[in-house]
């Protein structure tokens, strides 16, 4: 099983009309890493909000932004390489099937809708973890399971909050010891207790 460790900075929260502003991502087997701006899909100017949390201006995407056929592709091409070495791919975001794998799929249909169905045997192998449901199997008692909480519990210095590489690298160390917790409790990363999480 190959793991991606991903993120996307997003022009909104909401998963089904915003904008991909940035992406992020690790391979944790290979350490191999994709990352890039994106200039909006919708054209529209990201707000003061965003901003300010991300770091990340209009400015910055008009310059150094790919438009979004390019980073979408780019971003498929560097995950069907892996893919079709491995033939099989676990996709790991934080509320990442309320969030980022919503982007995801979107990302996938604009894709369709020009033309590049050369990914279609791969997005139908593909396996989605939420490790935010993870975090709430393996701590029960804890009253957030957010990223913050979970960096502050394993001790995890986030170098860039907020923006989609700083993320994905903070959420590599934070798995690792998701799944080191589950080999103290002699669970099975192969088995039921990830099946549990894992639905495409």
């Amino acid at each position: 099983m190959v793991t991606i460790i991903y993120d996307f900075e997003t022009s909104g929260l909401n998963p089904y009309h915003e904008d991909v502003i940035e992406i992020g991502c690790r391979c944790i087997e290979t350490n191999e890493v994709f990352m890039c701006l994106v200039q909006p899909l919708s054209d529209r100017i990201i707000d003061e909000k965003v901003k300010e949390l991300t770091g990340i201006t209009n400015k910055m995407l008009k310059k150094e932004g790919l438009n979004p056929l390019d980073s979408y592709k780019s971003f498929f091409e560097f995950l069907y390489k892996i893919y079709i070495v491995n033939n099989d791919i676990t996709m790991v975001a934080h509320n990442g099937s309320s969030f980022d794998d919503i982007f995801f799929k979107r990302m996938y249909r604009y894709l369709l809708g020009e033309g590049y169905s050369k990914y279609d045997e791969m997005m139908n192998s593909i396996q989605f973890v939420d490790s935010l449901l993870l975090c709430k199997l393996l701590h029960p008692d804890r009253y957030s399971h957010s990223m913050e909480s979970m960096c502050i519990l394993y001790n995890i210095t986030n170098e860039s909050a907020h923006r989609a590489m700083g993320d994905v690298d903070a959420l590599t160390i934070l798995w690792n010891h998701l799944m080191n917790k589950i080999k103290r409790k002699q669970m099975d990363t192969s088995g039921s207790y990830l099946r549990y999480l894992t639905y495409c």
